[in-house]
C-alpha cells in the first residue's frame, strides 16, 4: 500500500512537471534529435588557440576557413559582431565559452571592443562608405515567450540593433529579413534560397551586415587594362588585368611571398599577398601563425612596383556551425546551452551563416556581407630603386583593412573569372 502511494506521488509529480513545461514555447521535445544527431562536433585533436583580441579571432577564423584552393571571401568582423550580440544573451558556461572565443574577459570588455568598432570605423561620404547594421528578430507567439529586457537594452545601446517581431516559418517573415539584408548591403548580395528557411520553433535570429565601397587613392587607368593569362589550379584562363607602376613605394618580401598594399581613399587599404613562383598558395596557409606572418611580417623594400591586378568579383557562402564548434563553443549548439539571459526558453544556436560579395575594378573595391545567427528555441628627388614586378597572375591572398589594421574582409582568389561560388 505504501509503495502504491509512492508510485502515485511520483506519477503526479511527473504530470505536474509536464504541465509546467507547456507554459513556454517552443517545446523542448524536438531538441534531442537536433542536438544529438546534427549538432556540430569539435575536433578533439585540434586544440583551440588562445585568443586575446579581435585580431586573434580574425586570424583563427580565417585560418580555419581559407585554405587557398578556391575563391573565398570572409568578413571576420561581421561574424565577431553577430556572435558578440548573441553572447549578450548567454549565461554560465555558454557565455564563458563565447567570451573565450571572442577574446574578452567579460561582457564589459566585449562591449567596449564592439562599441569602439561601431563608433570609429564607419565612414559615410559621397565617394566612400563603410557601414554596419545590426538587428534581432524575435519570435512572436501570443506573448508566451518572455525576452529579457536588459538583453534587448544592451543590443540597442551598445550594438545599435533594431528589434523586430517575427512569425518564423512564414514566407512573410523570410521576405522581411531578406529585404532588410538587401537594403543594408546595398543589393550586392543575392541571398541563397535556403538561407532564410526558418522553423516555426525558431526563437530569435540575430543579424549583422557590413557594406564597404571605396576608391583607390590612385585609380587605375582603364585604357591600360588588357587581357592576360591567369594560372588557376585547374588550368590557365584569360582575364582582364589592370596595370600601373607605383614609383618609390614600399613592398614587403617575406619567406616565399611578396606583399603589397594599395591605399584606398578613406577606408584604409587593400593588401595582396603573392606566393613566389613555384610556391603553392595553400602551402602558405593552414594556421593562424602562418596567416599572421603573411599579413604582418617580412622585410620592407623600397622599389618601383609594376602592378598587374586582375579584375574580379564573386559571391561566397560560409556555413560556420562546424567551424565555431571546433573553436570551443560547441556548448552553444547543444542541449546544455544557456541563453536565459536572452529568453525564457530552451534556446540554442542552430545555424550561423555568412554570405558575402567582393568586387575589384579600376575605380576601387566594393564588398558586403551579412552574418546570421539563428536560434532555435611629400615629393622627393627620384631614387635609383630596384624594379619589382608584382603580377598577380596566379592564386593570391587579399585583405581589406582599416587604417588601424582592423581586418574587414579577407579571402583568396584562385579564379578571377568566377562570379559566384
Amino acid at each position: 500500500m505504501i509503495q502504491m502511494k509512492r508510485l502515485l506521488c511520483i506519477l503526479f509529480a511527473l504530470l505536474l512537471l509536464c504541465a509546467c513545461a507547456k507554459h513556454y514555447e517552443p517545446s523542448p521535445a524536438p531538441l534531442p534529435e537536433l542536438f544529438e544527431s546534427e549538432k556540430p562536433q569539435a575536433d578533439a585533436e585540434s586544440p583551440v588557440p588562445e585568443i586575446t583580441d579581435y585580431a586573434g579571432f580574425s586570424d583563427v577564423l580565417a585560418a580555419k576557413l581559407i585554405d587557398g584552393t578556391q575563391n573565398r571571401n570572409l568578413s571576420p568582423i561581421s561574424v565577431y559582431l553577430a556572435l558578440a550580440m548573441t553572447a549578450e544573451g548567454a549565461k554560465g558556461e555558454t557565455q564563458a565559452a563565447m567570451l573565450k572565443l571572442l577574446g574578452a574577459k567579460d561582457l564589459r570588455e566585449l562591449r567596449g571592443v564592439c562599441g569602439a568598432m561601431l563608433e570609429t570605423l564607419p565612414i559615410d561620404t559621397e565617394d566612400s562608405s563603410l557601414t554596419f547594421a545590426n538587428s534581432i528578430w524575435l519570435a512572436e507567439r501570443d506573448s508566451k515567450l518572455q525576452f529579457n529586457e536588459s538583453f534587448l537594452d544592451a543590443l540597442a545601446g551598445v550594438y545599435r540593433s533594431e528589434a523586430h517581431a517575427a512569425r518564423f516559418g512564414t514566407t512573410e517573415t523570410a521576405q522581411q529579413i531578406a529585404d532588410w539584408i538587401t537594403e543594408h548591403t546595398h543589393g550586392k548580395i543575392r541571398i541563397s534560397k535556403d538561407a532564410l528557411v526558418f522553423s516555426p520553433d525558431t526563437v530569435a535570429v540575430l543579424l549583422n551586415t557590413i557594406y564597404l565601397k571605396d576608391a583607390w587613392r590612385d585609380e587605375f587607368y582603364e585604357g591600360a587594362t588588357k587581357p592576360g593569362t591567369f594560372r588557376a589550379p585547374d588550368g590557365e584562363m584569360t582575364v582582364d588585368y589592370m596595370n600601373r607602376t607605383d614609383p618609390g613605394v614600399t613592398i614587403v618580401k617575406g619567406d616565399g611571398y611578396l606583399r603589397y598594399s594599395l591605399p584606398l581613399l578613406r577606408v584604409g587599404r587593400m593588401t595582396f599577398v603573392l606566393p613566389d613562383e613555384g610556391t603553392d598558395l595553400s602551402e602558405q596557409l593552414g594556421s593562424p601563425d602562418k596567416l599572421h606572418a603573411l599579413l604582418r611580417e617580412g622585410e620592407a623594400v623600397r622599389a618601383d612596383v609594376r602592378v598587374k591586378l586582375p579584375k574580379f568579383s564573386f559571391q561566397d557562402k560560409l556555413e560556420l556551425d562546424q567551424v565555431l564548434a571546433s573553436l570551443g563553443v560547441g556548448i552553444a549548439f547543444s542541449s546544455k546551452a544557456d541563453f536565459t539571459g536572452m529568453v525564457e526558453s530552451n534556446a540554442a544556436i542552430t545555424r550561423v551563416l555568412q554570405e558575402s560579395y567582393i568586387g575589384v575594378d579600376e575605380k576601387g573595391v566594393e564588398a558586403a556581407a551579412y552574418t546570421m545567427v539563428a536560434m532555435n528555441d611629400g615629393f622627393a628627388m627620384p631614387e635609383d630603386l630596384p624594379k619589382i614586378d608584382f603580377h598577380l597572375t596566379r592564386p593570391f591572398l587579399y585583405a581589406i583593412e582599416s587604417y588601424d589594421g582592423t581586418v574587414l574582409f579577407i579571402g583568396t582568389v584562385t579564379n578571377p573569372t568566377a562570379h559566384e561560388s
